[in-house]
């Protein structure tokens, strides 16, 4: 049977049709909605630590979020932690309103805080293996104003191998007890600063000051300047303090009955100087808690 013009033109336009949608069909199965494939990220960078103290650093973090959707999306507020070799060291909330636009990228700084033994607990360990960087993970849960892609929040993660920094270390190696006289004014104590990080640290202006027993403040002093400490090494210092003559005939009677050891607290005060960004204009204020150990010498000068 012969089919006419009009039924073959018919015939080649549902193939053609039949073709099309398997085509169609075979293109959602695999990309399914062109912009599910497409999803928000972050980025995570250490930018700035702004103060050490004997337990806490604050520093700031910088975040990079890139929206690639035609369509932006309004958070409310997020929460987010860090780990860094799978433990946590920062664990906040970012309280403020955040406009992500679409096709655009949103650069934002969050104020933290991290607990110095967790962070010095995991870089003595990378750092006994001879690494000088850690593993981090940055993870945030954002709740939105209005649903996104049918969803109230985003949960937003990021991983990346970065360096491992260290933080420096002053610590007490002794004491000139033979100017620690009445007629004196001043003991000079011995510190060491450890810097284990391979750049250069100095610490710019520090001073100090001494609480002996129950006496505060009984001595304290200051050494314009830096102290330059190149990476991976340490320096020792003398630094001399000033007595307060009456403070210390209080502390006499401590220092004469107290036996072989008197408990002093050593304040530190100093701001770091660093091509390092993140140590750059860093204050650190340290308390060191410690013993005076054989005081027979003090006690022979006290009389004198």
């Amino acid at each position: 049977m012969r089919l006419t013009r009009t039924a073959r033109n018919i015939v080649i336009i549902m193939l053609v049709l039949l073709v099309a949608g398997g085509a169609f069909y075979f293109y959602k199965s695999k990309k399914g909605n062109p912009v599910s494939g497409l999803k928000p990220r972050v980025e995570m960078g250490i930018g700035h630590i702004t103060n050490i103290t004997s337990t806490t650093v604050d520093l700031s973090l910088d975040l990079l979020i890139h929206n690639p959707l035609p369509m932006g999306f309004d958070v409310k507020e997020f929460t987010y932690f860090v780990q860094m070799n799978g433990v946590t060291i920062v664990e906040s909330e970012h309280k403020e309103p955040l406009l992500i636009k679409s096709n655009d990228s949103t650069i934002i700084t969050l104020p933290s805080q991290l607990n110095i033994r967790k962070l010095s607990n995991e870089g003595e360990k990378e750092a006994a293996r001879g690494e000088d960087s850690a593993s981090y993970h940055f993870e945030g849960l954002f709740h939105l104003r209005k649903p996104f892609l049918g969803k109230d929040t985003i949960r937003l993660a990021f991983d990346k191998r970065m360096p491992l920094y260290r933080l420096p270390k002053v610590k007490i190696l002794g004491y000139d007890m033979e100017k620690f006289r009445l007629s004196e004014s001043e003991i000079v104590i011995k510190l060491e600063f450890t810097n284990q990080n391979p750049f250069t640290l100095q610490f710019k202006d520090p001073s100090y000051a001494v609480d002996l027993g129950k006496q505060k403040r009984l001595a304290d002093g200051n050494s314009p300047g830096s102290t330059k400490v190149p990476g991976k090494s340490s320096e020792i210092y003398e630094i001399p303090l000033k007595i307060n003559m009456k403070d210390l005939l209080k502390a006499a009677g401590q220092l004469i009955g107290q036996g072989k050891s008197l408990p002093f607290t050593l304040y530190f005060k100093s701001r770091l100087v660093s091509e390092n960004d993140v140590f750059k204009n860093s204050d650190v204020n340290l308390i060191v808690d410690g013993e005076l150990k054989d005081l027979d010498k003090v006690k022979k000068n006290l009389g004198n």
